[in-house]
């Protein structure tokens, strides 16, 4: 009966990681090539919920060293703007572009005080990310992929994890010992992608003219998706909002 419930849950698990990858992860064949006279696309991703609209107050009290408000630790939005804060946006029908270029840097996720930081990455596939173990106390990094390999290690105070990442995928990430925190690597196929800053703005540029799909994902409110665009040598402002009535 014990081995019946764990393989339940284990399909469980493993079904709800594909039906996230689909919601961004596109899986179009891409061309690399010379792009002559790119567009861009910039914009701006707000959140104007209803627990944003409560907890906004025009009249002052802002403590103006940290614009940001946490209508919850998954929904971070800016005082001001109403900008939202770890939105991945990212073309998903495009065929043909600039080339992937993997940083030489690799990007880093750390924990510091049970806390991944920063709680989503947004990658190209073939990209390797450290993860480092800020904290004086042992941490897990446990990962439950689809595509790419999946991992559970243990790791003590300054211990790097280094692993490659190949396929594209949504991957959540989490702690075994501190169940609550956990973070998402957004693994995509194409390099058209950027996330959203502290004031909800993006930027993703050279893009071939034409019309594509572009789409924001965001852990809490799922997916925005608005059809753009690209003229020659112009810039594109998009809009995208969330709103929770």
């Amino acid at each position: 009966m014990r081995q019946l419930l764990s393989f339940s849950v284990l399909l469980a698990l493993l079904s709800w990681n594909i039906i996230s990858s689909k919601d961004i992860v596109a899986g179009q064949s891409y061309t690399e090539t010379e792009v002559v006279d790119g567009g861009t696309i910039t914009g701006n991703v707000k959140y104007e919920g209803v627990l944003a609209a409560q907890s906004l107050n025009l009249q002052g009290g802002w403590e103006l060293p940290d614009i940001s408000k946490t209508v919850s630790e998954k929904i971070v939005v800016n005082k001001v703007n109403s900008g939202l804060k770890y939105a991945v946006i990212s073309i998903t029908d495009i065929t043909e572009g600039k080339k992937k270029e993997i940083p030489a840097i690799h990007p880093i996720i750390d924990q510091q005080k049970n806390t991944f930081i920063p709680r989503v990455t947004a990658i190209l596939e073939g990209t390797t990310v450290d993860i480092l173990n800020g904290d004086e106390e042992l941490h897990t990094v446990h990962t439950r992929s689809v595509k790419n390999q999946p991992f559970n290690l243990g790791t003590t105070y300054k211990q790097r994890i280094s692993k490659r990442f190949d396929h594209s995928e949504v991957i959540k990430l989490s702690c075994d010992i501190h169940k609550s925190s956990y973070a998402w690597i957004i693994i995509l196929d194409n390099p058209y992608f950027d996330i959203t800053d502290k004031h909800g703005y993006f930027e993703i540029c050279d893009i071939p003219p034409g019309i594509y799909k572009l789409r924001a994902w965001h852990e809490e409110l799922g997916n925005l998706e608005k059809e753009v665009t690209v003229k020659p040598k112009e810039i594109t402002n998009i809009e995208l909002i969330y709103s929770q009535d």
